[in-house]
C-alpha cells in the first residue's frame, strides 16, 4: 500500500495517520492510496477509513470483473482494464478505482505500468491548475486508455506482416495466428465498448458526488472519445484480418489448382508414353517401324519425346503448367 497526496505541486508521500487528519481538515489536497497485490487487512483498512460499500470491496477482491461504474452513497466504484501483449497474447489486467470527493483508491493485483506512468506524468507536469479527485481520475483513466494504442499498433504491424507471408507461402501456422489475432481484437473491442459505455454514463449523468463538472464533462469526455476511436481502429483491424483470411483461402485454392493441373499434365504425359510403348507390346506380326529395323527404337523414342513436347507446349500456352 502506497499513500500519496496530490496537490498543486504534484505528489508527495504520506501515511494513513496523516490521511485521517486530512479528512477532518478543509484542505484542497487529494488523497491517493494505491494498493498492489491487495491483502485482506489492506482492504479492510481502506473500507473502514472511507466507509466503502461491502459489495465494492468484494468486487475489488475477486478481480476478473467486466468494466463498469457503480454509484454508492458517497463514492463511485469504477473497474477498468489495462491492455498489454504478453508472449504474443493479449492480456487484460483489472484496475479497480474508488472515487470520493477528496480521495482516490486504486487496487490491482499486478504491477501496473499505468500507475507508474501516471506518477511520471504528474512529475513531468510539475504544477496543476485542477486539484480534485475527478482530475486525478482523468489522468489515471486517460493513461489506461492511451496504452491501448501502442498495443493496437503492434497488432496492426503483425497483420501487415502476415499479409505479406500469405502471398509468399501460406501455411496452417499463419492461419492459426490469424485466428488468435481475431480473437484478441474481438476481446479488445468488447472491453473498449464496455469502457466507452461506462464513461458515457460518467459524462452524461450529473453526479452529486463529482462536483467539478468542468473535469467531468471535458476531460472525461476526451477519454470517452479515445475509447470510441479505439473501437473504430479495432473494427478496421478485424476487417484487415478477415481480408487476409480471404486472401489465405484464395491463395490456398490457387496452389491446389496448380498442383491438380501439374498432376493432370503428368498423368497425360504418362498416358501418352504408355499408349505408344504399349502398342509395341501387343501380339502383332507386323509393325511399323518393324522390329528388325535398326532405326525403329530411335524413331519410337523421338516420337514419344515429340508427343510429350507438344502436350507440354499446349498446356503452357493455356497457362495450365
Amino acid at each position: 500500500m502506497e499513500v500519496m497526496l496530490f496537490s498543486a505541486g504534484g505528489l508527495r508521500p504520506s501515511t494513513l495517520d496523516d490521511v485521517k487528519k486530512l479528512l477532518t481538515e478543509n484542505k484542497p489536497d487529494v488523497i491517493w492510496i494505491d494498493i498492489n497485490h491487495p491483502r485482506l487487512e489492506d482492504m479492510l483498512a481502506v473500507r473502514d477509513l472511507f466507509n466503502f460499500h461491502p459489495l465494492a470491496i468484494e468486487d475489488a477482491r475477486n478481480q476478473f470483473q467486466r468494466p463498469k461504474v457503480e454509484e454508492y452513497a458517497d463514492h463511485l466504484f469504477i473497474i477498468m482494464n489495462s491492455m498489454l501483449i504478453v508472449r504474443n497474447y493479449l492480456e487484460f489486467q483489472e484496475l479497480d478505482i474508488f472515487v470520493g470527493s477528496r480521495y482516490i483508491v486504486t487496487v490491482h493485483r499486478h504491477c501496473q505500468p499505468v500507475i507508474k506512468e501516471v506518477k511520471q506524468r504528474i512529475e513531468r507536469t510539475g504544477f496543476f491548475k485542477h486539484i480534485s479527485s475527478e482530475y486525478l481520475l482523468y489522468m489515471i483513466s486517460d493513461t489506461v486508455v492511451d496504452a491501448y494504442f501502442p498495443v493496437l499498433d503492434q497488432i496492426d504491424s503483425e497483420i501487415d506482416e502476415l499479409g505479406e507471408r500469405v502471398f509468399a507461402n501460406p501455411s496452417e501456422r499463419i492461419l492459426s495466428r490469424l485466428f488468435t489475432l481475431k480473437r484478441m481484437l474481438n476481446e479488445s473491442r468488447q472491453v473498449a465498448v464496455q469502457q466507452s459505455d461506462m464513461f458515457s454514463v460518467l459524462t452524461r449523468h450529473e453526479e452529486d458526488l463529482l462536483m467539478n463538472h468542468e473535469v467531468l464533462h471535458y476531460y472525461l469526455r476526451d477519454v470517452h472519445d479515445h475509447l470510441q476511436r479505439i473501437a473504430d481502429i479495432t473494427n478496421a483491424h478485424r476487417d484487415n484480418v478477415n481480408n487476409i483470411f480471404d486472401l489465405y483461402m484464395s491463395s490456398t485454392s490457387n496452389r491446389l489448382n496448380k498442383v491438380v493441373n501439374r498432376l493432370s499434365v503428368i498423368t497425360i504425359v504418362i498416358g501418352i508414353l504408355t499408349v505408344v510403348s504399349g502398342f509395341y507390346g501387343m501380339n502383332f506380326q507386323r509393325t511399323w517401324p518393324p522390329f528388325s529395323a535398326d532405326w525403329g527404337v530411335l524413331f519410337v523414342v523421338v516420337l514419344m519425346a515429340g508427343l510429350v513436347g507438344a502436350v507440354l507446349i499446349a498446356f503452357k500456352r493455356l497457362d495450365l503448367f
